[in-house]
Parts: structure tokens; sequence; C-alpha cells
């Protein structure tokens, strides 16, 4: 740490005393594993000005070719690594080469390279999603449901509710003992210190705890999501059965289904609900429907904090100013708002009149959702 320090200096960095502190006790509290963790508590501690990145990687650099550190085993997962933030991706290149220099290694291993979604490899999901399903179904995996069979989506929709295993939680305000890390727990140490002379020997430690966030559920059901709504409203049982989620379905009218789905038996819980649900594969009054969820003085405790999922393609009876305010209010109640749009799958679909125009801007993602494939990416958006 010294020799990095004063070669720092020397390289004409400013680095004062108070940074070369925080930097030592960095690495006491997390002790890097490998260069490449070590560059980032580094230049995290003692760099100060984005114009000394530059200088910082060639000092970095040759400290490392000094010090003879052995080059790190081959990665087992080589590749990209690819995090998605805000619509945009990172994608940070894994090393896979034993032999080379530690400076190489480090270099090649943590400068982030900032791609549009467009440049994302468009068949990852579908990959893992044909990898995950049986046998006997995985040819079906990027086929559209539209074009699927009734008995293929029955086999999917069953599939489908074992696949569900996660719950998206939330922070509570409520605190839980922490073997490390967390904070303090003032309360905690000071009653240990009584069995100590007064001496606070251990420190307590405690982390907030976490609870299942509510899950809401808006499905339409009218005549044009016909080929789709069989098997999302699989998915929403399976997140019924295994927390409690709530469930709605959309046409003339807004209906709580969820007692229907909690049947034991998925065939029968999906065939209850279509002889329960009158007007199904009728119009759709999307605005109407979501604005007496919210208004409901039982169904509107649901929706606050909660993540949202709605299923429709946006053809809507009712005026688009009526979805945009509906939708408005629905997104200031709820944590996450997802909308799965089995038409937004062609390349020509282009969301710009109407109810879906109206309510895009109040929708944090917006999916497809018209395969088994797409599918993945919509568990993966409601289970984060």
């Amino acid at each position: 740490m010294a020799a990095l320090v004063g070669r720092l200096r020397r390289a004409g960095l400013e680095v004062g005393l108070s940074s070369a502190t925080v930097f030592a006790r960095a690495m006491e509290v997390c002790p890097p594993r490998d260069p490449a963790s070590l560059y980032w508590v580094a230049r995290t501690t003692l760099v100060g000005d984005r114009s000394d990145f530059a200088a910082f990687d060639a000092v970095f650099s040759a400290v490392f070719d000094e010090s003879g550190l052995p080059p790190e085993p081959r990665q087992k997962d080589s590749g990209d690594l690819v995090v998605t933030m805000r619509g945009r991706v990172i994608r940070s290149s894994v090393p896979d080469i034993e032999s080379e220099s530690a400076a190489g290694r480090v270099d090649s291993g943590r400068r982030p390279q900032v791609v549009e979604d467009s440049d994302r490899p468009a068949d990852g999901g579908d990959i893992e999603m044909a990898q995950l399903l049986p046998a006997p179904l995985a040819h079906l995996a990027e086929e559209p449901f539209d074009q699927l069979s009734l008995e293929e989506l029955r086999q999917l929709g069953e599939w489908l509710e074992e696949a569900v295993i996660r719950f998206p939680r939330r922070r509570s305000r409520r605190y839980v003992g922490a073997p490390s890390g967390g904070t303090v727990d003032l309360r905690r140490t000071l009653r240990s210190a009584r069995g100590t002379g007064g001496e606070p020997v251990v420190l307590c430690r405690r982390r907030p705890r976490t609870r299942r966030r509510p899950v809401v559920m808006i499905a339409d059901v009218s005549g044009s999501m016909e080929s789709f709504s069989r098997i999302h409203l699989h998915l929403m049982r399976a997140l019924v059965m295994a927390g409690g989620a709530e469930v709605f379905t959309l046409s003339t009218s807004v209906r709580r289904v969820t007692v229907q789905l909690r049947e034991g038996d998925p065939q029968r819980a999906i065939d209850r609900l279509s002889e329960d649900v009158v007007d199904r594969f009728g119009g759709t009054k999307i605005g109407s429907g979501i604005r007496e969820v919210i208004r409901n003085p039982v169904w509107s405790s649901s929706v606050r904090g909660a993540t949202v999922l709605i299923t429709s393609d946006g053809w809507d009876a009712d005026p688009p100013e009526v979805l945009g305010r509906a939708m408005a209010a629905l997104a200031r109640r709820a944590h996450r708002v997802i909308w799965v749009n089995p038409r937004s799958a062609s390349d020509s679909y282009r969301p710009l009149v109407g109810g879906m125009a109206a309510a895009l801007p109040h929708v944090d993602e917006f999916l497809s959702g018209h395969s088994m494939a797409a599918m993945a990416r919509v568990i993966t958006a409601v289970e984060g």
C-alpha cells in the first residue's frame, strides 16, 4: 500500500494523508481477493479527479508488474458479463487466459463497455428457456402462443406454474440481528456489555428485515387477447399459490378472480375462471377497469407499494385520456408497473396512438410475453 501511494505521488497525483488513511481502512473492511478488486478499492479511495485516471492506471500496472503476483487461474465462466441499467446494458469482458500478466488481467477485466439494448445478444434468454423446458416442450420456447394448440398451451402453462419460485421482496422498517455487515445495534451492544463490566467487547450488528412485496396482476381477457390470456393466467395463478398475489380480469368490467385461481388443479382453476367471467372475449375498457381497482376501498389497499403486472394489447374502448389518468394514478401508488403486450413482438409495432400511447409514459417495463422465451423476461421483471 505504501509503495502504491508513494508511486502515485511521484507521478503527480495529489494523494493526501486522509486519502491514504481511507485506503488503509478500506483494505481492512473489504480485503481484495484479486488485483481487479484491489484496483477498484485503490482508485475509489485514492483518486479524486477523473483526469487522473490514466496516470493511476499506469502506476497501478507498474506496481503490479514489479510485485510478481501469480496469474489467476482460468475463469470457468468466460465471455461477457451483461448487466442492465435503466435501458442500457453494461457489458464487461471476463478474462480467461491463464498466462496473461497481472496488469493486462486487471486492464481487461475492469473496464466496462456501455452498449445500447439493440446490441444485446437477442437469443440469450431464448437459449436459457429452451434449456429449462423439459425435452418434449423445448422446441416450443420461441413459438408464439397464438400458434400453439390448446394441449401445448396446457402443458406449457402447467410447467410455468412450477417454474415461478421467487417472489419480489421489499425492505421492512424492522431490523434483525446480523453476524456481520449492516449497522451497529447499539441497544444489543450495550446489553451484552453488562456481562463484561460495562465494556462493549463485542459490537452487535443488525440489518433491515425483508418482506414479500405485494403483487397485483390485471389480465385483459377480451377477444383480442384470447390466444395469450390462458398462459398469462397460469403465471398469475403460480404467484397466487406462492405468495397470495391479487389477480383481476379486464373486459367490459373488472372482476377479482384470486379465489378462482386458488383451485388445486390448474386446469380446473382456469376453466372455473372462464365460467365466472361472463363477459370474457368481449370488448375491453382498460382505463375504466384500472380506475375501478384504484378507487375500490378494498382493492386499492393491495395496489399501494406493489409490483403491478398488466397483460393487455392496449386496445381500449375508453378514450385514451381515461387510461392515461388511470395509469398516472396507478404509477403513483405502485412500486413498479410492468406492461406485457404480445403485439409488441412484431417488428412493425409502434405504440403511437390510442390507449397504449397514453399508458406507456407511466410504465416502468414494457415487454412482449408472446412466447415462453419472452415469458422468462416477464418472470425476471416480476421477481426483481
